[in-house]
């Protein structure tokens, strides 16, 4: 479901919701112009991260390549989301991030275990089996 448009809409609905619920306070119009540019954020870094940390992953194989792809992958994910925040005005920054932490490591972590089983069980192109 990680490369599936209606995942990537679902889970980034659930934190544009906790978006606005976060930043209420800055008022109904501003709260939902947050929460829907994290909504938005969300979705697109879930849909698009995941071909990002397969090139952060590159050609390579083992830790080396599994470091990159889950540093390049959470690195991608904080500095956009970071820029739109900053973009929106968003006061309370670390609540509205708070709830992704944890799951993105998680994210991160299995997915670039994931490369790194199924990229080096893929054979090479042109050689011989």
């Amino acid at each position: 479901m990680a490369d599936s448009w209606w995942g990537a809409i679902l889970g980034g609905g659930v934190y544009g919701a906790w978006a606005t619920w976060a930043n209420w306070g800055q008022g109904a119009q501003q709260a939902s112009a947050i929460g829907l540019g994290h909504w938005t954020t969300s979705a697109m870094l879930t849909f698009f991260g995941t071909a990002a940390m397969r090139r952060f992953f590159g050609s390579g194989s083992g830790w080396p390549s599994m470091a990159r792809a889950f540093a390049g992958g959470l690195c991608l994910t904080y500095c956009v989301l970071f820029a739109v925040h900053a973009l929106l005005g968003t006061q309370h920054l670390w609540l509205t991030l708070a709830p992704g932490v944890i799951p993105n490591i998680v994210f991160c972590g299995s997915y670039a275990g994931l490369l790194q089983r199924t990229l080096q069980a893929a054979p090479v192109a042109g050689s011989r089996a």
